[in-house]
């Protein structure tokens, strides 16, 4: 405003005398040449006689233009308020006569707020706010409108609007003073609240699924650093989250010397922490899980088993930013497979090693005696006549044995010597480093040493002998194949020479190996190719001289090794199992002879078959009874088992079932080779034996030593008393068969009284001993 003030000096007194005042518009030019809309104002003045003139000079915009940029403004804010996608409102501070406010009124809203408060804008333009919303509800929002009324500080808050009048919602107001009023921004953010709500649920669920996991979690940056672990992982580690969590790097629970162990030879590495992560994670940082077997370092210092499964977290971008970790304490499982390990590489009674352990250890063992030029000396043991022990006291007698054995053989030898239980009653010891052969000879004289002292079984002290076989490499095997081989060729030669006593493998014995697995090979083809024959020696009366039975008795003729004896046969065929072949074809065999012979004769003659031990556990023996029973025709009446005394001492209930039903069949029950073992009568009475063969070797005694004279009249005259027939079998002289005609003997068997002879010539032979046995008995008896 310029102003211009025009005076004429007077007296010092003067008073006021008119006033006069105009107010005008014009237009003003300016030396620019611009011009533009001017207020004009003047006052005149009179005082005391003097006269003033005020002017006041306004210089103005052009209202036209002023007017039209208002509008296009106005328009702009409407256009902009109205396609909002918030609800928007400008209020006006309704005051009392204070100035305090009091209400609000509405002065502009967009179309927005009819969605919130579901009545047309129309009917709330000028209404007071307090006339649509119900008061006391919404104090919150009304104190935020005075707030920023009042202070001019544009504010921002979330609340909750539950006026019974307004849906309730999460609304965001967003709050600033215009003129005497305020400009309210209200945006629904339910949907926002309840997601991050549903967000905060789900962070929490996942804590504490992450916290309260069974297995441990650890979670590292990208160098390692512990940024996070649950509950699992502290119980694993023994640290506090707090000891650990951005103090300390990963590799603090690993051995560091397992961690470098599996780095390549030709890869170093300096040992950082930063080096020893980077080797705990190599896989994973290149994509995948790796999961592998660690040693977790507790903090007291313990060591745990872990399977650890590292994965590498990543951005939408493939980027690393961290690691997580998954660790399960694997003791128990550890434990368990060393278990089932332990159970399928070692024997169950004795607890040494197995066959296939044995292999592999004596593998490593001339490995490295190859490498550093050293000596490996295995050891075959076996326990002599084990067989005929186990079958006379029955096999926990025998497991017994076997177990004190293999303690013996334990304590014989170095902590680092590997002894192992092959089979049976086979052991095997292997020693490595064995510097001279004379070494080898003192442990194997020591190992038979510490093998003979007798063995308490049930309260009865047990005599069991070794055998041992030695072979040493590289002086008599280069490979374990022939290391094993001849240890047991060293052993069998150890047998044959007595017992009791061990060998060192020499050349000669790897003859006796080579005969022996032929003899096998053999063995195996002899009935395929027509090689077994049955002989029958005739069972004669002694009351009345006449052949009243005969006993098939296997006979083996190869084409090119000959006549094979019984006693060399026979043991192997026990060992290696065919026996129970040769055994099933013996009995169609010899039932249906038998069968066609009492047809040929017109006699009722009985066919004595002998079981052995490994056919008397046959689970199907009573199917190929029966099976030759009824192929042969041969009545069960007139077929004769003959078994051993120490068969009827194992599993003596099985037995029994199994004899029970044998003679169910009609079939009689025989024990073979009596006097031998350790049966007694009361064995005899229990499974209803039929008759006892007395062994041969007392009858041949009987004529020269009283003792055994005495037991042959014992069990003559015990078993009369028991209504049980005697035969006495290996009768070989006239003084022999008087002695057993002065007992009361009832059958006889023997060379003396008839050769065994095949089923075709045995007729002929029967009516020769029939007519010749009958005289000469006759005449003894008339002596």
């Amino acid at each position: 405003m310029t102003s211009w003030i025009f005076s004429q000096p007077r007296a010092r007194n003067f008073g006021l005398l008119a006033i006069s005042a105009c107010l005008a518009v014009a237009v003003l030019w300016h030396l620019n040449g611009h011009h533009g809309f001017v207020s004009f104002f003047a006052i005149l003045l009179a005082i005391l006689g003097t006269l003033f003139g005020l002017w006041s000079l306004w210089q103005q915009h052009d209202r036209e233009v002023e007017r039209k940029a208002g509008k296009e403004a106005y328009s702009k804010f409407l256009a902009a308020a109205e396609t909002s996608l918030d609800a928007f409102m400008i209020l006006e501070c309704v005051r009392a006569r204070s100035g305090e406010i009091v209400d609000f009124r509405f002065e502009y809203l967009n179309a927005n707020i009819e969605k919130v408060l579901h009545r047309p804008r129309t009917e709330l333009l000028g209404q007071l706010r307090s006339t649509i919303l119900t008061p006391g509800d919404d104090d919150r929002i009304f104190e935020l409108y005075c707030r920023v009324a009042t202070t001019g500080e544009s504010l921002c808050e979330e609340l909750f609007v539950s006026n019974p009048k307004v849906d309730a919602a999460w609304i965001r107001f967003q709050v600033t003073r215009i003129g005497d009023g305020v400009a309210v921004n209200c945006h629904d953010v339910s949907e926002t609240r309840a997601t991050q709500t549903r967000y905060e649920h789900l962070l929490e669920f996942t804590d504490s699924v992450f916290q309260n996991a069974p297995f441990s979690i650890i979670a590292t940056n990208t160098t390692g650093m512990i940024t996070a672990m649950n509950v699992a992982a502290e119980k694993l580690s023994g640290y506090d989250r707090e000891e650990l969590v951005g103090k300390a790097p990963l590799t603090i629970l690993h051995d560091e010397a397992e961690l470098l162990a599996t780095v390549e030879k030709e890869r170093t590495v300096d040992g950082t922490e930063q080096d020893l992560f980077q080797i705990l994670t190599a896989g994973v940082a290149a994509g995948g899980m790796e999961e592998q077997e660690w040693t977790l370092l507790r903090q007291d210092g313990a060591r745990t088993p872990i399977n650890l499964a590292m994965r590498a977290v990543r951005t939408d971008a493939g980027e690393v930013t961290g690691f997580v970790g998954i660790a399960f304490d694997i003791t128990e499982r550890k434990q368990m497979l060393e278990y089932v390990t332990h159970l399928a590489t070692h024997d169950p009674l004795t607890g040494l090693m197995g066959r296939a352990l044995l292999r592999d250890k004596t593998v490593e063992a001339v490995e490295r005696a190859r490498r550093y030029g050293t000596k490996v000396a295995v050891f075959m043991l076996d326990l002599d006549h084990f067989k005929r022990i186990n079958d006379s006291l029955g096999h926990t007698s025998g497991d017994q044995i076997l177990i004190e054995a293999a303690n013996r053989i334990r304590r014989s030898v170095r902590s680092t010597d590997i002894v192992a239980r092959a089979g049976g009653d086979e052991f095997v010891v292997v020693m490595p480093d064995i510097t001279t052969i004379a070494d080898v000879d003192q442990c194997a004289a020591n190992l038979v040493l510490k093998l003979a002292p007798e063995i308490a079984v049930d309260e009865q002290l047990v005599k069991v002998t070794a055998s041992v076989g030695v072979c040493i490499y590289p002086d008599f095997a280069t490979d374990v194949k022939h290391l094993f081989k001849r240890a047991d060729a060293a052993m069998y030669a150890a047998k044959d020479d007595g017992r009791n006593q061990h060998q060192i493998f020499s050349e000669d014995m790897l003859k006796e190996t080579t005969d022996r697995l032929m003899m096998e090979h053999a063995l195996r083809h002899a009935i395929a190719n027509g090689e077994m024959e049955l002989h029958y020696q005739p069972q004669v009366s002694l009351t009345t001289g006449f052949v009243t039975g005969m006993e098939a008795l296997l006979r083996w003729t190869h084409p090119r090794m000959g006549s094979i004896a019984p006693a060399q046969f026979i043991p192997l065929a026990e060992e290696t199992g065919l026996i129970v072949p040769i055994g099933e074809w013996a009995f169609l065999t010899s039932c249906c002879e038998g069968k066609a012979l009492q047809d040929e004769l017109g006699m009722d003659l009985t066919v004595s078959i002998n079981l052995s031990p490994r056919q008397f556990q046959q689970k199907n023996l009573l199917q190929v009874i029966e099976h030759s029973l009824a192929k042969s025709g041969l009545a069960a009446t007139s077929l004769e088992i003959e078994i051993t005394e120490g068969m009827l001492m194992v599993n003596s209930t099985e037995n029994l079932n199994k004899l029970q039903k044998i003679r169910e069949l009609g079939a009689r029950i025989s024990i073979d080779d009596f006097g031998t073992g350790f049966c007694s009568f009361s064995y005899l009475l229990q499974y209803q034996v039929d008759r006892l063969k007395i062994d041969q070797s007392f009858v041949r005694q009987a004529e020269t030593d009283l003792n055994a004279a005495a037991v042959v009249r014992t069990i003559i005259a015990m078993s009369h008393g028991l209504n049980i027939k005697v035969v006495a079998e290996g009768i070989e002289t006239d003084e022999q068969l008087r002695f057993l005609l002065r007992r009361k003997c009832d059958m006889a068997q023997g060379n003396f009284l008839g050769l065994p002879v095949p089923a075709r010539n045995f007729a002929a032979a029967v009516h020769s001993y029939d007519a010749n046995l009958s005289t000469y008995l006759a005449n003894i008896q008339h002596i």
